[in-house]
């Protein structure tokens, strides 16, 4: 490493001199009140003492960066940036915002900062227009950079454009520079304009540490940011990919990263923020940390011998660099066939995310659906490796059988999901190298082996909670209105006729046939005689599910008598409500109803959702392991 050189505006952006910001460096995170504000209040004040105290005001250091010289190209000193784009990127906005800010006013002094942000015209080749600016930049993220150069430049008197953050930036600076300035005479302003050129110029400083040729920049850059903003799993893993792509000819990996690790950065769709379980971050580290789950565990244990473990999110980098630096850091063909499998997965990933009704079937859609609903995102792994190994049809609809039953089941239990990550995981691995042919059989050993809270409920427990359990508490009604309208689904299909024609559910809620408030009107046909024994018991059974069903207008039903209320159950289109009316055995609605009907949902959901055994002879597959019979 040589000495670090103090340097001032006018040395930074010197004439043919050019800032490249190589590719593993992350995108722009600077903000108003943490960055752009404390920046403008630097060099107000900065500019405040040189206009009262001239050339004896003593220069401000603004932090440091980190340089590697790349050489000379056409005409232009050319130079990485390690660490440090973020100050100067925003530092050449504020310069092109004063700029824009003296023009709109007469000020000369803008001729003089506009050296500063362009080099000079004899020294840019017509076939690289890109040697025009100070800073060339590849992230998306720095989209605006150039047109908001180029506008300063033309001095575009228009509102800036605001599709970008360097935009917001950009705004900031031209705003707050003209309030500055209006807020003086005439006088003051050519005086204050001086200044703050003279600050910018030569009063503004920063340590500039300049890496040689030996030093590997991308471990610099790492250790670097271990401070501060803490970078993203994606921007810690791309950079060390990219410290094992640099080779002779591509110096820092750039070539490489546009081959494989560009498309990323560029799409939006990959920058989007996204908030799971736990989680909230830019869906590319989200998806890295699923794509790991299914390709380092079993890596690791290849090499290290030691028992397959659980990933964690905070364990995602360390373990990507243990597995990089014995398998795809000595062998290329190793490290480049990772990129096509991190490029599969994407594909798979944003077809589940996206939910692509042109590659999946409506009942793979309404899986994705329920595990949406329940908040499993710790699935998406395994429909991930689902797709991957078993396509987008009928075989993929068969293995999401299996899923689908654990899932309703255990909601029809009112079940929780806590510690579902490490299940979930261990799945994933047993997914991961079973032959195709074998993956339903092995999803239901899984999923049957799960013991202790994250059991497969069998079809006397799914029998016992609903015919017994209160259904209307405890449970999100998102959860109650799936289980609800996969049975009222499964009642039309068996009389599509007298249903009208196909199902659609369209906006409904849960309602109680007896009420809540059945004291008012359900008192005789609850049998109720007054203790509070009998109190107690009607204020749970009311709860059951044979009392609950779906409505498209709450409010009309109520707590209403029952000769009202089957008024309106008998207008209402679904055909689970023209059941309830017609399979009673009793003119009124009263407890051996409810239980009655408790029990018929009850089979319902059993028969939808069928456990292990009933699966394995359904969908025609072998035991794949020992294991109990608990169906």
């Amino acid at each position: 490493m040589k000495p670090p050189v103090i340097t001032t505006g006018d040395q930074a952006f010197a004439p043919r001199k050019q800032y490249a910001i190589p590719s593993y460096q992350r995108n722009y995170v600077w903000t108003e009140k943490e960055h752009w504000q404390p920046l403008w209040e630097d060099v107000k004040e900065l500019t405040n003492q040189l206009v009262a105290n001239g050339e004896k005001t003593k220069p401000h250091f603004l932090g440091t960066i980190i340089t590697k010289e790349i050489g000379t190209e056409g005409y232009i000193n050319r130079w990485w940036v390690v660490d440090g784009q973020q100050r100067l990127t925003t530092l050449q906005i504020l310069i092109a915002a004063a700029h824009a800010a003296f023009v709109r006013r007469g000020l000369t002094q803008a001729a003089i900062l506009s050296d500063l942000l362009a080099n000079p015209p004899n020294s840019v080749r017509p076939e690289a227009k890109r040697d025009k600016y100070k800073i060339q930049h590849k992230s998306s993220e720095y989209a605006g950079f150039t047109t908001i150069v180029d506008s300063a430049l033309s001095s575009d008197t228009g509102d800036p454009r605001r599709e970008y953050r360097l935009d917001d930036c950009y705004a900031y600076f031209l705003k707050t520079v003209g309030a500055w300035l209006d807020s003086m005479s005439e006088g003051e302003r050519g005086a204050s304009a001086g200044a703050m050129t003279t600050a910018i110029l030569s009063k503004l400083q920063v340590v500039d540490i300049r890496l040689d040729d030996r030093e590997n920049s991308h471990t610099i850059f790492e250790t670097l940011n271990a401070r501060g903003a803490p970078l993203t799993e994606w921007e810690k893993t791309k950079n060390y990919i990219l410290s094992m792509a640099v080779r002779e000819g591509d110096p820092d990996g750039d070539q490489f990263y546009k081959d494989h690790l560009e498309r990323y950065d560029a799409d939006p769709y990959w920058n989007e923020t996204v908030t799971g379980t736990r989680f909230r971050g830019k869906r590319i580290d989200l998806f890295l940390f699923f794509f790991a789950q299914l390709e380092l565990p079993m890596r690791r244990h290849a090499i290290s011998g030691e028992p397959i473990r659980t990933l964690r999110r905070s364990q995602l980098y360390r373990e990507f660099r243990y597995v990089g630096e014995h398998i795809y850091r000595p062998d290329e063909t190793e490290l480049t066939a990772m990129l096509g499998r991190v490029s599969r997965y994407a594909s798979i990933y944003r077809d589940i995310a996206d939910r692509r009704k042109s590659r999946f079937s409506p009942y793979a859609l309404e899986v994705m659906r329920r595990a949406s609903v329940v908040n499993l995102s710790s699935l998406v792994p395994v429909f991930m490796e689902l797709v991957h190994k078993l396509g987008s049809r009928t075989q993929l609809d068969q293995a999401l059988q299996v899923v689908d039953s654990y899932l309703m089941r255990r909601v029809a239990l009112k079940a929780y999901y806590s510690g579902f990550d490490d299940v979930a995981f261990a799945h994933v691995q047993a997914l991961r190298d079973a032959p195709s042919d074998e993956i339903v059989s092995v999803l239901i050993d899984q999923f049957q082996k799960s013991r202790g809270r994250h059991w497969w409920p069998s079809d006397e427990q799914v029998t016992w909670q609903l015919c017994n359990g209160n259904m209307y508490s405890g449970i999100s009604k998102a959860r109650l209105r799936m289980l609800l309208g996969a049975i009222a689904k499964r009642m039309h299909t068996e009389n599509p006729i007298s249903s009208d024609g196909e199902f659609t559910l369209g906006p409904v809620t849960v309602e109680h046939v007896a009420p809540q408030n059945w004291q008012r009107h359900w008192k005789e046909a609850l049998n109720f005689d007054g203790s509070e024994d009998a109190r107690h018991r009607l204020n749970q059974l009311v709860h059951r599910i044979g009392n609950l069903t779906l409505v498209a207008y709450n409010s009309k039903l109520s707590d209403r008598p029952w000769v009202k209320k089957q008024e309106l159950l008998r207008e209402d289109r679904l055909e689970m409500n023209k059941r309830l009316l017609k399979d009673r055995e009793h003119d009124t609605w009263n407890e051996a109803e409810i239980n009655r009907r408790s029990g018929q949902l009850a089979v319902y959901v059993n028969q939808i959702w069928p456990h292990a055994d009933a699966l394995r002879r359904e969908l025609g597959v072998e035991w794949h392991s020992q294991g109990e019979s608990t169906g």
